[in-house]
Protein backbone atom coordinates (compact mmCIF):
# COMPACT_ATOMS: atom_id res chain seq x y z
CA UNK A 1 0.00 0.00 0.00
CA UNK A 2 2.73 2.60 0.98
CA UNK A 3 4.55 1.38 -2.66
CA UNK A 4 1.46 2.36 -4.32
CA UNK A 5 1.11 5.89 -2.23
CA UNK A 6 4.77 6.51 -3.08
CA UNK A 7 4.37 5.71 -6.84
CA UNK A 8 1.13 8.12 -7.16
CA UNK A 9 3.41 11.04 -5.22
CA UNK A 10 1.82 11.02 -1.91
CA UNK A 11 3.93 13.60 0.15
CA UNK A 12 3.57 11.92 3.28
CA UNK A 13 5.29 8.49 1.78
CA UNK A 14 8.11 10.50 0.06
CA UNK A 15 8.35 12.58 3.33
CA UNK A 16 8.82 8.80 5.17
CA UNK A 17 11.19 7.21 2.35
CA UNK A 18 13.35 10.74 2.91
CA UNK A 19 13.82 10.68 6.41
CA UNK A 20 14.54 6.78 6.51
CA UNK A 21 17.16 8.12 4.20
CA UNK A 22 18.38 10.61 6.65
CA UNK A 23 18.61 7.88 9.20
CA UNK A 24 20.88 5.56 6.94
CA UNK A 25 22.96 8.29 5.99
CA UNK A 26 23.49 9.26 9.93
CA UNK A 27 23.87 5.79 10.87
CA UNK A 28 26.38 4.71 8.61
CA UNK A 29 28.66 8.24 8.68
CA UNK A 30 27.83 8.81 12.25
CA UNK A 31 29.00 12.60 12.26
CA UNK A 32 27.89 13.41 16.05
CA UNK A 33 31.98 12.67 16.64
CA UNK A 34 32.29 15.30 14.51
CA UNK A 35 30.26 17.59 15.83
CA UNK A 36 30.92 16.99 19.47
CA UNK A 37 34.94 17.79 18.85
CA UNK A 38 33.52 21.27 17.25
CA UNK A 39 31.44 22.14 19.87
CA UNK A 40 33.77 20.88 22.93
CA UNK A 41 36.25 23.49 20.93
CA UNK A 42 34.27 26.50 20.59
CA UNK A 43 32.79 26.10 24.30
CA UNK A 44 36.99 25.49 25.24
CA UNK A 45 37.81 28.48 23.66
CA UNK A 46 34.95 30.72 24.70
CA UNK A 47 35.56 30.16 28.16
CA UNK A 48 39.22 29.87 28.11
CA UNK A 49 40.61 31.06 25.06
CA UNK A 50 41.78 35.20 25.73
CA UNK A 51 44.21 33.02 27.76
CA UNK A 52 44.19 36.11 30.16
CA UNK A 53 45.90 34.91 32.76
CA UNK A 54 47.85 31.52 34.36
CA UNK A 55 44.88 30.02 35.12
CA UNK A 56 42.66 29.89 31.75
CA UNK A 57 46.06 28.75 30.35
CA UNK A 58 46.16 25.60 32.34
CA UNK A 59 42.62 25.14 31.95
CA UNK A 60 42.95 25.17 27.92
CA UNK A 61 46.04 22.88 27.86
CA UNK A 62 43.92 20.79 30.50
CA UNK A 63 40.24 21.19 28.15
CA UNK A 64 42.05 20.21 25.09
CA UNK A 65 44.00 17.23 26.94
CA UNK A 66 41.22 15.86 28.74
CA UNK A 67 39.17 15.55 25.98
CA UNK A 68 41.65 14.27 23.50
CA UNK A 69 42.25 11.18 26.54
CA UNK A 70 38.74 11.11 25.74
CA UNK A 71 38.49 10.19 22.31
CA UNK A 72 41.60 8.07 22.36
CA UNK A 73 40.05 5.98 25.01
CA UNK A 74 36.72 6.02 22.76
CA UNK A 75 38.73 4.17 19.88
CA UNK A 76 40.06 2.14 21.73
CA UNK A 77 36.57 0.91 23.68
CA UNK A 78 35.01 0.86 20.42
CA UNK A 79 37.99 -2.08 18.56
CA UNK A 80 37.87 -3.85 21.45
CA UNK A 81 34.42 -4.48 22.00
CA UNK A 82 31.96 -3.06 19.20
CA UNK A 83 34.61 -3.69 16.17
CA UNK A 84 33.44 -0.42 14.73
CA UNK A 85 36.03 0.16 12.37
CA UNK A 86 34.36 2.85 10.20
CA UNK A 87 33.59 4.97 13.46
CA UNK A 88 36.87 4.35 14.82
CA UNK A 89 38.94 5.76 11.70
CA UNK A 90 36.78 8.74 12.19
CA UNK A 91 38.04 9.29 15.60
CA UNK A 92 41.52 8.66 15.51
CA UNK A 93 41.49 11.66 12.64
CA UNK A 94 40.01 13.64 15.49
CA UNK A 95 42.29 12.93 17.49
CA UNK A 96 45.31 14.13 15.21
CA UNK A 97 43.23 17.13 14.91
CA UNK A 98 43.39 17.73 18.22
CA UNK A 99 47.11 17.48 18.28
CA UNK A 100 47.59 20.40 15.44
CA UNK A 101 44.86 22.11 17.85
CA UNK A 102 46.85 22.11 20.55
CA UNK A 103 49.79 22.95 18.47
CA UNK A 104 48.33 26.45 17.31
CA UNK A 105 46.41 27.47 20.80
CA UNK A 106 49.95 28.78 22.72
CA UNK A 107 51.40 30.87 19.53
CA UNK A 108 50.38 34.11 21.32
CA UNK A 109 51.87 32.56 24.73
CA UNK A 110 54.73 31.91 23.46
CA UNK A 111 55.17 35.40 21.72
CA UNK A 112 54.84 37.07 24.71
CA UNK A 113 55.87 34.91 27.26
CA UNK A 114 58.55 32.36 25.65
CA UNK A 115 58.86 30.41 29.00
CA UNK A 116 55.69 29.25 29.95
CA UNK A 117 54.91 28.78 25.77
CA UNK A 118 57.79 26.51 25.80
CA UNK A 119 56.40 24.15 28.32
CA UNK A 120 53.16 24.06 26.52
CA UNK A 121 54.71 22.98 23.70
CA UNK A 122 56.71 20.27 25.46
CA UNK A 123 53.44 19.06 27.10
CA UNK A 124 51.42 19.10 24.11
CA UNK A 125 53.96 17.49 22.07
CA UNK A 126 54.63 14.76 24.68
CA UNK A 127 50.86 14.49 25.06
CA UNK A 128 50.56 13.64 21.45
CA UNK A 129 53.63 10.62 20.83
CA UNK A 130 52.30 9.31 24.14
CA UNK A 131 48.72 9.33 23.21
CA UNK A 132 49.29 7.98 19.30
CA UNK A 133 51.40 5.48 20.60
CA UNK A 134 49.33 4.10 23.17
CA UNK A 135 46.23 4.23 20.77
CA UNK A 136 48.18 1.96 17.99
CA UNK A 137 49.47 -0.12 20.97
CA UNK A 138 45.67 -0.72 22.50
CA UNK A 139 43.81 -1.25 19.25
CA UNK A 140 46.78 -3.36 17.86
CA UNK A 141 47.07 -0.92 14.40
CA UNK A 142 50.74 -1.23 12.61
CA UNK A 143 52.20 2.13 11.56
CA UNK A 144 55.70 0.73 10.07
CA UNK A 145 58.51 2.80 11.09
CA UNK A 146 58.74 4.79 7.61
CA UNK A 147 55.48 5.99 8.26
CA UNK A 148 55.81 6.24 12.15
CA UNK A 149 58.37 8.55 11.64
CA UNK A 150 57.45 11.12 9.08
CA UNK A 151 54.08 11.10 11.17
CA UNK A 152 56.02 12.04 14.82
CA UNK A 153 58.66 14.72 12.62
CA UNK A 154 55.73 16.69 11.10
CA UNK A 155 54.31 16.76 14.56
CA UNK A 156 57.49 17.92 16.20
CA UNK A 157 57.26 20.64 13.61
CA UNK A 158 53.80 21.44 14.11
CA UNK A 159 54.71 22.07 17.80
CA UNK A 160 58.36 22.90 17.53
CA UNK A 161 59.14 25.16 14.74
CA UNK A 162 57.68 28.11 16.75
CA UNK A 163 61.16 27.41 19.37
CA UNK A 164 63.63 28.21 16.34
CA UNK A 165 61.62 31.80 16.09
CA UNK A 166 62.48 32.77 19.58
CA UNK A 167 65.83 34.98 18.86
CA UNK A 168 64.12 36.73 16.51
CA UNK A 169 60.94 37.60 18.20
CA UNK A 170 61.64 40.76 20.25
CA UNK A 171 62.59 42.61 16.98
CA UNK A 172 59.36 41.99 14.47
CA UNK A 173 60.39 43.91 11.52
CA UNK A 174 63.47 42.13 11.41
CA UNK A 175 64.21 40.60 8.15
CA UNK A 176 65.66 37.44 10.09
CA UNK A 177 62.02 36.61 11.49
CA UNK A 178 60.32 37.36 8.53
CA UNK A 179 62.39 34.57 6.73
CA UNK A 180 61.74 32.34 9.90
CA UNK A 181 58.09 32.70 9.15
CA UNK A 182 58.10 32.15 5.26
CA UNK A 183 60.78 28.96 5.98
CA UNK A 184 57.92 26.78 7.64
CA UNK A 185 56.48 25.91 4.02
CA UNK A 186 60.04 24.33 3.22
CA UNK A 187 60.57 22.93 6.15
CA UNK A 188 56.77 21.15 6.29
CA UNK A 189 57.72 20.39 2.55
CA UNK A 190 61.32 18.60 3.44
CA UNK A 191 59.49 16.98 6.44
CA UNK A 192 57.05 15.13 4.23
CA UNK A 193 59.43 14.13 1.75
CA UNK A 194 60.79 11.87 4.27
CA UNK A 195 57.67 9.91 3.11
CA UNK A 196 59.61 8.99 -0.34
CA UNK A 197 61.01 5.56 1.41
CA UNK A 198 57.63 4.45 2.16
CA UNK A 199 55.98 5.29 -0.91
CA UNK A 200 58.84 3.12 -2.69
CA UNK A 201 57.60 0.23 -0.77
CA UNK A 202 54.46 0.32 -2.14
CA UNK A 203 50.80 -0.95 -1.19
CA UNK A 204 52.28 -4.46 0.67
CA UNK A 205 54.43 -2.06 3.21
CA UNK A 206 50.86 -1.95 5.01
CA UNK A 207 48.68 -4.74 3.81
CA UNK A 208 48.85 -6.41 7.33
CA UNK A 209 48.35 -3.46 9.81
CA UNK A 210 45.84 -4.97 12.16
CA UNK A 211 42.35 -3.18 10.73
CA UNK A 212 40.48 -4.04 7.67
CA UNK A 213 41.05 -0.77 5.95
CA UNK A 214 43.05 -0.84 2.61
CA UNK A 215 45.73 0.96 1.31
CA UNK A 216 45.43 3.96 0.71
CA UNK A 217 42.79 4.54 3.12
CA UNK A 218 45.46 3.53 5.11
CA UNK A 219 47.52 5.34 6.30
CA UNK A 220 47.67 7.63 3.49
CA UNK A 221 44.22 9.71 4.81
CA UNK A 222 46.88 10.70 7.95
CA UNK A 223 48.95 12.22 6.01
CA UNK A 224 46.16 14.02 3.71
CA UNK A 225 45.31 15.79 7.12
CA UNK A 226 48.25 17.00 8.06
CA UNK A 227 49.08 17.95 4.68
CA UNK A 228 45.85 20.35 4.56
CA UNK A 229 46.39 21.35 8.19
CA UNK A 230 50.52 22.48 6.77
CA UNK A 231 48.93 25.62 5.39
CA UNK A 232 46.87 26.70 7.65
CA UNK A 233 49.74 26.68 10.37
CA UNK A 234 51.82 28.54 7.44
CA UNK A 235 49.11 31.58 7.99
CA UNK A 236 48.50 31.27 11.92
CA UNK A 237 52.36 31.22 12.36
CA UNK A 238 52.28 35.16 10.61
CA UNK A 239 49.42 36.00 12.35
CA UNK A 240 50.15 34.91 15.51
CA UNK A 241 54.30 35.24 16.39
CA UNK A 242 54.20 38.27 14.07
CA UNK A 243 53.65 41.11 16.76
CA UNK A 244 54.17 44.19 14.98
CA UNK A 245 54.06 47.47 16.83
CA UNK A 246 53.80 45.47 20.42
CA UNK A 247 50.60 43.22 20.05
CA UNK A 248 49.06 44.88 16.29
CA UNK A 249 48.72 41.27 14.63
CA UNK A 250 46.48 43.28 11.86
CA UNK A 251 49.84 43.46 9.67
CA UNK A 252 50.97 40.21 7.66
CA UNK A 253 53.47 39.71 6.06
CA UNK A 254 51.94 36.21 4.89
CA UNK A 255 50.79 35.48 1.25
CA UNK A 256 49.24 32.15 -0.98
CA UNK A 257 53.35 32.27 -2.65
CA UNK A 258 54.17 31.34 1.33
CA UNK A 259 52.54 27.90 0.08
CA UNK A 260 54.87 27.07 -3.18
CA UNK A 261 57.84 25.07 -1.52
CA UNK A 262 55.21 23.19 0.51
CA UNK A 263 53.12 22.17 -2.85
CA UNK A 264 56.43 21.61 -5.05
CA UNK A 265 57.17 18.73 -1.90
CA UNK A 266 53.29 17.51 -2.57
CA UNK A 267 53.65 17.31 -6.12
CA UNK A 268 57.19 15.27 -5.78
CA UNK A 269 55.09 12.70 -3.38
CA UNK A 270 51.84 12.39 -6.18
CA UNK A 271 54.24 11.35 -8.94
CA UNK A 272 56.26 8.59 -6.87
CA UNK A 273 52.55 7.51 -5.72
CA UNK A 274 51.50 7.79 -8.94
CA UNK A 275 55.61 5.80 -10.63
CA UNK A 276 55.08 3.07 -7.97
CA UNK A 277 50.96 1.92 -8.82
CA UNK A 278 51.84 2.18 -12.47
CA UNK A 279 55.04 0.07 -12.17
CA UNK A 280 52.87 -2.13 -10.04
CA UNK A 281 50.01 -1.90 -12.30
CA UNK A 282 47.45 -0.87 -9.86
CA UNK A 283 44.90 1.38 -10.21
CA UNK A 284 44.54 5.46 -10.42
CA UNK A 285 48.22 5.49 -12.02
CA UNK A 286 47.28 7.99 -14.74
CA UNK A 287 44.83 10.29 -12.37
CA UNK A 288 48.11 10.35 -9.62
CA UNK A 289 50.02 11.03 -12.17
CA UNK A 290 48.16 13.73 -14.43
CA UNK A 291 47.16 15.62 -10.68
CA UNK A 292 51.28 15.33 -10.10
CA UNK A 293 52.40 17.29 -13.33
CA UNK A 294 49.33 20.10 -12.80
CA UNK A 295 49.89 20.66 -9.50
CA UNK A 296 52.79 23.25 -10.67
CA UNK A 297 50.04 25.16 -12.63
CA UNK A 298 48.16 26.18 -9.87
CA UNK A 299 51.08 27.16 -7.46
CA UNK A 300 51.94 29.09 -10.56
CA UNK A 301 48.47 30.43 -10.34
CA UNK A 302 48.20 31.28 -6.18
CA UNK A 303 51.53 33.45 -7.17
CA UNK A 304 49.59 36.13 -8.84
CA UNK A 305 46.83 36.21 -5.84
CA UNK A 306 46.55 37.47 -2.49
CA UNK A 307 48.84 40.70 -2.27
CA UNK A 308 48.47 42.64 -0.36
CA UNK A 309 48.99 46.68 -0.38
CA UNK A 310 50.37 46.89 3.27
CA UNK A 311 53.85 48.43 3.61
CA UNK A 312 54.93 45.00 6.12
CA UNK A 313 54.09 43.14 3.43
CA UNK A 314 56.17 44.92 0.28
CA UNK A 315 58.72 45.24 2.32
CA UNK A 316 59.51 41.31 2.61
CA UNK A 317 58.11 40.99 -1.01
CA UNK A 318 60.82 43.18 -2.03
CA UNK A 319 63.65 41.57 0.37
CA UNK A 320 61.93 38.30 -1.50
CA UNK A 321 63.23 39.34 -4.67
CA UNK A 322 66.06 40.97 -3.91
CA UNK A 323 67.41 37.48 -1.98
CA UNK A 324 66.12 35.34 -4.23
CA UNK A 325 66.91 37.20 -7.75
CA UNK A 326 63.50 37.39 -8.43
CA UNK A 327 59.76 37.46 -7.60
CA UNK A 328 57.45 34.94 -6.51
CA UNK A 329 56.17 33.83 -9.78
CA UNK A 330 59.88 33.86 -11.54
CA UNK A 331 60.98 31.69 -8.64
CA UNK A 332 57.58 29.47 -8.60
CA UNK A 333 58.79 28.89 -12.27
CA UNK A 334 62.36 28.01 -12.09
CA UNK A 335 60.76 25.30 -9.28
CA UNK A 336 58.59 24.07 -11.41
CA UNK A 337 60.56 23.74 -14.58
CA UNK A 338 63.30 21.58 -11.38
CA UNK A 339 60.35 19.69 -11.34
CA UNK A 340 59.47 18.65 -14.59
CA UNK A 341 63.29 18.04 -14.82
CA UNK A 342 63.28 15.21 -12.02
CA UNK A 343 59.74 13.56 -13.39
CA UNK A 344 61.50 13.44 -16.51
CA UNK A 345 64.35 11.36 -14.70
CA UNK A 346 61.87 9.53 -13.08
CA UNK A 347 60.12 8.67 -16.63
CA UNK A 348 56.91 10.10 -15.88
CA UNK A 349 54.58 10.35 -19.27
CA UNK A 350 54.74 14.05 -20.58
CA UNK A 351 57.37 15.56 -18.21
CA UNK A 352 59.44 16.80 -21.35
CA UNK A 353 56.88 18.46 -22.52
CA UNK A 354 56.84 20.59 -18.79
CA UNK A 355 60.26 20.96 -19.30
CA UNK A 356 60.17 22.31 -22.69
CA UNK A 357 56.98 24.59 -21.34
CA UNK A 358 58.82 26.03 -18.20
CA UNK A 359 62.19 27.13 -20.72
CA UNK A 360 59.27 28.70 -22.90
CA UNK A 361 57.48 30.41 -20.09
CA UNK A 362 60.77 31.62 -18.75
CA UNK A 363 61.78 33.42 -22.09
CA UNK A 364 58.94 35.27 -21.43
CA UNK A 365 58.81 36.01 -17.83
CA UNK A 366 61.78 37.88 -15.98
CA UNK A 367 62.88 38.71 -12.81
CA UNK A 368 59.93 40.69 -11.65
CA UNK A 369 57.18 39.54 -13.99
CA UNK A 370 54.47 40.30 -11.01
CA UNK A 371 55.23 43.67 -11.73
CA UNK A 372 56.54 44.63 -15.04
CA UNK A 373 54.66 41.49 -16.88
CA UNK A 374 55.62 40.27 -19.78
CA UNK A 375 58.53 40.61 -21.87
CA UNK A 376 57.97 41.93 -25.18
CA UNK A 377 61.20 39.88 -26.82
CA UNK A 378 61.54 36.74 -25.25
CA UNK A 379 65.17 35.58 -24.49
CA UNK A 380 65.91 33.82 -27.32
CA UNK A 381 68.88 31.32 -25.82
CA UNK A 382 65.73 30.10 -23.47
CA UNK A 383 63.37 29.81 -26.30
CA UNK A 384 65.69 28.23 -27.98
CA UNK A 385 66.48 25.29 -25.69
CA UNK A 386 62.52 24.88 -25.18
CA UNK A 387 61.71 24.77 -28.99
CA UNK A 388 64.85 22.08 -29.80
CA UNK A 389 64.06 20.06 -26.97
CA UNK A 390 60.22 19.85 -27.87
CA UNK A 391 61.37 19.24 -31.64
CA UNK A 392 63.21 16.34 -30.43
CA UNK A 393 60.27 14.94 -28.67
CA UNK A 394 58.10 15.24 -31.68
CA UNK A 395 61.00 13.53 -33.37
CA UNK A 396 60.98 10.78 -31.42
CA UNK A 397 57.28 10.38 -30.46
CA UNK A 398 56.17 10.96 -34.31
CA UNK A 399 53.28 12.55 -32.56
CA UNK A 400 51.03 15.68 -34.10
CA UNK A 401 50.23 17.00 -30.48
CA UNK A 402 54.01 17.04 -29.85
CA UNK A 403 54.65 18.19 -33.52
CA UNK A 404 52.64 21.90 -33.25
CA UNK A 405 54.54 23.01 -29.99
CA UNK A 406 57.73 22.32 -31.78
CA UNK A 407 56.52 23.90 -35.38
CA UNK A 408 55.11 27.11 -32.66
CA UNK A 409 58.21 27.48 -31.23
CA UNK A 410 60.76 27.37 -34.66
CA UNK A 411 58.35 29.71 -36.43
CA UNK A 412 58.38 32.14 -33.51
CA UNK A 413 62.46 31.47 -33.48
CA UNK A 414 62.88 32.44 -37.31
CA UNK A 415 59.95 35.08 -36.78
CA UNK A 416 62.18 37.19 -34.24
CA UNK A 417 65.29 36.53 -36.28
CA UNK A 418 63.93 39.12 -38.62
CA UNK A 419 64.85 43.28 -37.90
CA UNK A 420 61.79 45.28 -37.89
CA UNK A 421 61.87 48.86 -37.53
CA UNK A 422 57.66 48.88 -37.42
CA UNK A 423 55.93 49.85 -34.50
CA UNK A 424 53.09 47.23 -35.60
CA UNK A 425 56.01 44.38 -36.29
CA UNK A 426 54.21 43.88 -39.39
CA UNK A 427 57.49 42.56 -41.52
CA UNK A 428 57.43 39.54 -38.23
CA UNK A 429 53.71 39.32 -38.30
CA UNK A 430 53.83 38.95 -42.22
CA UNK A 431 56.56 36.26 -42.26
CA UNK A 432 54.93 34.10 -39.44
CA UNK A 433 51.91 34.51 -40.67
CA UNK A 434 53.12 32.40 -43.66
CA UNK A 435 55.44 30.35 -41.82
CA UNK A 436 52.65 29.01 -39.94
CA UNK A 437 50.33 27.96 -42.64
CA UNK A 438 53.04 26.04 -44.05
CA UNK A 439 53.92 24.15 -41.05
CA UNK A 440 50.86 22.83 -40.28
CA UNK A 441 50.32 21.89 -44.00
CA UNK A 442 53.44 19.94 -43.71
CA UNK A 443 52.77 18.59 -40.30
CA UNK A 444 49.53 17.64 -41.34
CA UNK A 445 50.62 16.07 -44.53
CA UNK A 446 52.56 13.66 -42.44
CA UNK A 447 48.93 11.97 -40.45
CA UNK A 448 46.39 10.74 -41.78
CA UNK A 449 43.32 10.88 -38.51
CA UNK A 450 40.79 13.62 -37.87
CA UNK A 451 43.04 16.01 -36.13
CA UNK A 452 45.09 16.34 -39.49
CA UNK A 453 42.63 16.68 -41.72
CA UNK A 454 41.00 19.26 -39.50
CA UNK A 455 44.30 21.36 -39.60
CA UNK A 456 44.85 20.70 -43.41
CA UNK A 457 41.19 22.09 -43.56
CA UNK A 458 41.64 25.14 -41.23
CA UNK A 459 45.15 26.16 -42.78
CA UNK A 460 43.63 26.13 -46.58
CA UNK A 461 40.82 28.09 -45.18
CA UNK A 462 43.01 30.64 -43.62
CA UNK A 463 45.46 30.74 -46.76
CA UNK A 464 42.51 31.44 -48.97
CA UNK A 465 40.85 34.12 -46.78
CA UNK A 466 44.26 36.10 -46.48
CA UNK A 467 44.77 35.73 -50.63
CA UNK A 468 41.60 37.41 -50.77
CA UNK A 469 41.99 39.87 -48.28
CA UNK A 470 45.35 40.73 -49.71
CA UNK A 471 42.88 41.59 -52.99
CA UNK A 472 42.22 44.94 -51.12
CA UNK A 473 45.54 46.01 -50.54
CA UNK A 474 45.14 46.68 -46.60
CA UNK A 475 48.90 47.54 -46.73
CA UNK A 476 51.31 49.86 -48.22
CA UNK A 477 52.17 47.70 -50.81
CA UNK A 478 51.83 48.18 -55.11
CA UNK A 479 48.98 46.83 -56.38
CA UNK A 480 50.52 44.47 -58.63
CA UNK A 481 51.88 43.15 -55.50
CA UNK A 482 48.48 42.26 -54.43
CA UNK A 483 47.61 40.89 -56.96
CA UNK A 484 50.27 38.21 -58.02
CA UNK A 485 50.13 37.51 -54.27
CA UNK A 486 46.88 35.93 -54.92
CA UNK A 487 47.78 33.79 -57.82
CA UNK A 488 50.81 32.25 -55.88
CA UNK A 489 48.62 31.36 -53.18
CA UNK A 490 46.40 29.89 -55.97
CA UNK A 491 49.17 28.00 -57.39
CA UNK A 492 50.72 26.91 -54.39
CA UNK A 493 47.22 25.02 -52.98
CA UNK A 494 46.63 23.52 -56.31
CA UNK A 495 50.05 22.03 -56.07
CA UNK A 496 49.43 21.12 -52.33
CA UNK A 497 46.28 19.53 -53.27
CA UNK A 498 47.68 17.65 -56.28
CA UNK A 499 50.73 15.90 -54.16
CA UNK A 500 48.74 15.12 -51.91
CA UNK A 501 45.61 14.00 -53.70
CA UNK A 502 43.53 16.60 -51.44
CA UNK A 503 40.30 17.55 -53.93
CA UNK A 504 39.84 20.78 -50.59
CA UNK A 505 42.89 22.01 -52.03
CA UNK A 506 42.26 22.16 -55.72
CA UNK A 507 39.22 23.33 -55.24
CA UNK A 508 40.39 26.10 -53.19
CA UNK A 509 42.83 27.16 -55.96
CA UNK A 510 40.05 27.14 -58.12
CA UNK A 511 37.61 29.62 -55.97
CA UNK A 512 40.77 31.64 -55.63
CA UNK A 513 41.93 31.73 -59.00
CA UNK A 514 38.17 32.40 -60.28
CA UNK A 515 37.89 35.58 -57.70
CA UNK A 516 40.52 36.82 -58.55
CA UNK A 517 39.30 36.63 -62.11
CA UNK A 518 36.07 38.26 -61.54
CA UNK A 519 37.92 41.08 -59.45
CA UNK A 520 39.76 41.72 -61.59
CA UNK A 521 37.69 42.44 -64.29
CA UNK A 522 35.92 44.36 -62.23
CA UNK A 523 38.67 46.45 -61.66
CA UNK A 524 39.57 46.77 -65.21
CA UNK A 525 35.98 47.46 -66.25
CA UNK A 526 35.81 50.23 -63.79
CA UNK A 527 39.18 51.61 -65.06
CA UNK A 528 37.78 51.29 -68.56
CA UNK A 529 34.45 53.24 -68.12
CA UNK A 530 36.67 56.51 -67.13
CA UNK A 531 37.55 56.77 -70.40
CA UNK A 532 34.47 55.18 -72.46
CA UNK A 533 31.47 56.87 -71.09
CA UNK A 534 28.44 54.40 -72.76
CA UNK A 535 30.62 51.68 -71.91
CA UNK A 536 27.42 50.61 -69.26
CA UNK A 537 24.96 50.95 -72.32
CA UNK A 538 27.49 48.87 -74.64
CA UNK A 539 27.93 46.07 -71.99
CA UNK A 540 24.02 45.76 -71.15
CA UNK A 541 23.43 45.42 -75.09
CA UNK A 542 26.23 42.60 -75.05
CA UNK A 543 24.23 41.00 -72.28
CA UNK A 544 21.13 41.66 -73.93
CA UNK A 545 22.10 40.09 -77.37
CA UNK A 546 23.44 36.73 -75.35
CA UNK A 547 19.39 36.57 -73.85
CA UNK A 548 18.08 36.92 -77.31
CA UNK A 549 20.43 34.27 -78.63
CA UNK A 550 19.65 31.86 -76.07
CA UNK A 551 15.90 32.67 -76.43
CA UNK A 552 16.21 32.15 -80.41
CA UNK A 553 18.61 28.52 -79.97
CA UNK A 554 15.69 27.67 -77.71
CA UNK A 555 12.70 28.14 -80.35
CA UNK A 556 14.85 26.66 -82.42
CA UNK A 557 14.88 22.72 -81.01
CA UNK A 558 18.56 22.57 -80.85
CA UNK A 559 19.11 21.61 -77.94
CA UNK A 560 16.12 18.49 -78.41
CA UNK A 561 17.68 17.23 -81.59
CA UNK A 562 21.04 17.07 -80.02
CA UNK A 563 18.90 14.52 -77.02
CA UNK A 564 18.58 11.73 -79.44
CA UNK A 565 21.76 11.69 -80.59
CA UNK A 566 23.51 11.95 -77.35
CA UNK A 567 20.96 8.77 -76.18
CA UNK A 568 21.39 6.82 -79.48
CA UNK A 569 25.42 6.85 -78.59
CA UNK A 570 24.83 5.84 -75.40
CA UNK A 571 22.54 3.26 -76.20
CA UNK A 572 25.32 2.26 -78.71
Amino acid sequence: MSLNAAARGDPAANLTRSARGVIRWVATQNPFYVVSAGLFLVGLWISFGAQGNEVDQWALMGGLSAYTLLLAATAMLLVRFAKVWDDVRTVLLLVVIMFLATSVTFDEIYALDPARGFLFYLLGLGMAVAVSEGVLRGIGLRLPALFRVPYYLILAIFFLYPLALAPFLREPQSEELMWGLFAFSPVAGLAFLTLLPAIRRGPDYVADNGSPWPWPLYPWSLFVMLALAAPARAFLLCWSMHLVAGTNMNHLIFGPYFLVPFGMALAVLILELGLKQRADNGPGSTALLGTALSLPALLLAITFVGHLDDPLYRRFLEIFQTRLGGDPLFCTLIGTGCFYAYAAARHAPGALQGVALALAALSFVGNHGLTDGLRTTPQIPLLLSATLLQVGIAAYRRSLWQCLPAAAGVVLLISLAIPSDDARNLPRLFLAYHLSLAALLFIASLFDDSLSRMLRGLAVAAACCGALASMQSPFDVPSWVAYSYALVVAAFLAAYGYWLRYPLGIIAAGLLASSWLVLAGWRGYALLRRTVVGLDYMAGSLLVLAVAIAISLAKSGIWLRRRPVEEAKGDG
